[in-house]
């Protein structure tokens, strides 16, 4: 059985926390934990009588770890993300406009690393230059990519803000550019695209 994701935009501003579940074993992990996802979310682990695995966490901007601590209180999964966003959810921004309880990673992913959701197996991707810290998640087998604020419809997440990297992300971005057409991307705010959508100025990344 293919697996189901289901979409929680969340927060101010609307970031996407996702719900990705195996139906053939039961078993799902999140994606992202923006401020004031927890209600929905357990109500949909709830309904759906999955076993959470992970919350895996794309990068540490305060849009997406507001709710990292609830949610991990809430369910009880182990909290993972690229080691140097440890750092944000211990210290979450002081000049977030909604209070971040603190937090800690359970476990690390690296670049390479794979994640197990049932039978399907998801590739971590390190791919920096909006945030230093960022990751995705790719399943070649499903034509499936996690990837946060990496890539969106038309573009990609800021660089002009602290920490962040034009030529990074430039970098990063050139990775993405020999996906297959069909991989749908879940971005982290807004709808989801495709590789073969983003094609067109994709290959001018270096």
């Amino acid at each position: 059985m293919p697996l189901t994701i289901e979409t929680f935009p969340s927060g101010p501003p609307p970031t996407n926390a996702y719900l990705v579940s195996d139906p053939a074993t039961g078993e799902a992990l999140i994606i992202d934990a923006p401020p004031e996802v927890t209600g929905p979310i357990s109500a949909a682990l709830q309904r759906a009588g999955v076993q959470l695995t992970r919350i895996v966490i794309t990068h540490g901007h305060w849009d997406h770890i507001g709710d990292a601590a609830a949610l991990h209180e809430a369910t009880g999964a182990p909290l993972v993300g690229f080691a140097g966003v440890a750092e944000k959810l211990r210290h979450p921004a002081a000049n977030a406009p909604v209070a971040i309880p603190p937090s800690d990673l359970d476990a690390t992913l690296a670049d390479g690393d794979l994640v197990q959701l049932g039978g399907s197996t998801f590739t971590v991707m390190h791919l920096p230059g909006h945030e230093p810290n960022s990751i995705a998640l790719y399943s070649a087998a499903d034509r499936m990519f996690l990837g946060g604020d990496v890539l969106f419809p038309n573009g990609h997440g800021r660089t002009d803000i602290p920490g962040a990297d034009q030529a990074t992300m430039d970098h990063s971005l050139a990775r993405l550019k020999d996906l297959p057409d069909d991989v749908v991307v879940y971005s982290g705010h807004g709808e989801p695209t495709t590789i073969g959508r983003e094609k067109h100025w994709l290959a001018s990344k270096s």
